[in-house]
């Protein structure tokens, strides 16, 4: 922990006398900046607008408005420490710091800097949780609980800093289910974790098992589990300790298996439901907002060129398997003859990576065997959760596109994807 993580008690007070809302941002302005990170020192028209902080589920803006430097020629850049704050006699506001980035002379204290300013306007963005920040990378081994993990901790995230008001119902019920599963997901997804073919060979870390949840807690998961169906898991939480090795065992089991897709459904609609009234945030952008516009309009054509179903970002096609499917699964290889129809799938996960807007592509296939499933209404994420080889669920790294990208690499792209498809249904 910084020295900064915790909000100076003199700062705390300055910010008292604004409104409760105003509070937050200065607060958040604190805890995010000072000490953490530089931010372009710019005023235009006697503003200074600051991007604060963004996260998967909302983002915050502070301008301070009718603002006059202290110290005359200011650098492009500052990195603040030491923030202060008070209220002039005038009645206008002065925040003073010590810039990180300025050089002084060897011995010399930094020198402080100052601006004033007669207002400013706090503003909060609520996103729809569509678009991550994780870099998903060719190993998907953590796929898709890692998403799901993100987007529970930004929900979590949006009630500690901006409060319980902010959240709808849906969002304080996906904080009620990851209160007992934050845990275990995180032990999910810790690189130490192996998970192979049955329960006895889920391997971890015991000395990461240090949480405890209370009973209450403990029903919420017997009930939760219950309710899907899943006898097993929901008596797991019912008779056993919450870090009993019985308990662990099963759950992350059950997670990589085909039982987990029942999981991941039921809270992968949730969490549709939790941004479902906020807009995207890509919308909040006009360069990326063309982006995405452009590259939708160029995935669909080649997706219905080459005969897929679905529109953007999810697309699907039946195809007919060879005499002898291979599957390769964790080092396992697996041959089913002569079987009827093979579903394939491709999904676009959206994610702002270092500042840039990407779309990556996930794929996956499945064999099917269970006539109660309509497996035209899957996709690639439900590819990743054991059942033999008859799913196999990758992320397609070659082919992700970034707004980086120029025109003719964007075109490149397009041409690989269509020699993909063009193999996959051959």
């Amino acid at each position: 922990m910084s020295n900064y993580d915790v909000v100076d008690e003199k700062f705390h007070q300055f910010v008292q006398q604004f409104h409760t809302e105003e509070q937050k941002v200065l607060l958040a302005f604190y805890r995010e900046l000072v000490g953490k990170r530089k931010i372009p020192y710019k005023i235009k028209d006697r503003n200074f607008l600051v991007n604060v902080q963004m996260s998967q589920g909302f983002a915050i803006d502070v301008e301070f408005q009718d603002v006059l430097i202290e110290d005359g020629r200011h650098p492009k850049e500052i990195f603040m420490e030491n923030l202060r704050g008070e209220r002039l006699e005038d009645g206008r506001y002065r925040l003073s710091f010590t810039n990180r980035l300025a050089s002084v002379g060897e011995g010399q204290a930094p020198k402080e800097s100052a601006f004033s300013f007669a207002s400013f306007r706090g503003g909060v963005r609520l996103w729809n949780y569509r678009v991550h920040t994780l870099k998903l990378e060719s190993d998907s081994i953590g796929l898709p609980w890692n998403l799901v993990y993100e987007t529970m901790e930004a929900i979590e995230q949006k009630r500690q800093v901006l409060g319980e008001h902010f959240l709808n119902v849906y969002e304080q019920e996906a904080l009620k289910i990851f209160k007992f599963m934050k845990p275990y997901l995180q032990l999910y997804l810790s690189p130490t974790t192996q998970i192979g073919f049955g329960k006895s060979t889920v391997l971890y870390d015991s000395e990461m098992v240090e949480w405890s949840l209370d009973s209450d807690q403990m029903k919420m998961g017997a009930e939760f589990f219950a309710g899907l169906g899943l006898k097993r898991l929901s008596g797991c939480f019912t008779k056993n300790k919450c870090n009993d090795k019985e308990l662990i065992q099963e759950l992350l089991y059950t997670l990589r298996s085909l039982k987990g897709n029942t999981i991941f459904k039921t809270l992968n609609h949730l969490l549709e439901e939790c941004g479902r009234e906020h807009q995207g945030l890509y919308e909040s952008d006009r360069d990326m907002n063309n982006f995405r516009s452009y590259i939708r309009e160029k995935l669909q054509k080649v997706f219905l060129a080459h005969g897929w179903q679905g529109s953007y970002p999810s697309y699907m096609a039946v195809s007919r398997p060879d005499f002898i499917e291979v599957s390769n699964i964790y080092k396992r290889q697996y041959a089913y003859l002569n079987e009827k129809m093979k579903f394939i799938y491709f999904d676009f996960i959206e994610s702002i990576i270092d500042g840039r807007y990407h779309i990556t592509p996930i794929t996956g296939m499945i064999l099917p065997k269970n006539t109660n499933i309509d497996y035209r209404k899957c996709t690639s994420m439900d590819c990743f959760f054991l059942d033999g080889g008859r799913r196999n669920g990758a992320v397609f790294g070659d082919l992700s596109i970034s707004e980086s990208m120029t025109l003719k690499e964007i075109k490149e792209k397009m041409g690989q994807l269509s020699a993909v498809l063009d193999y996959q249904l051959r």
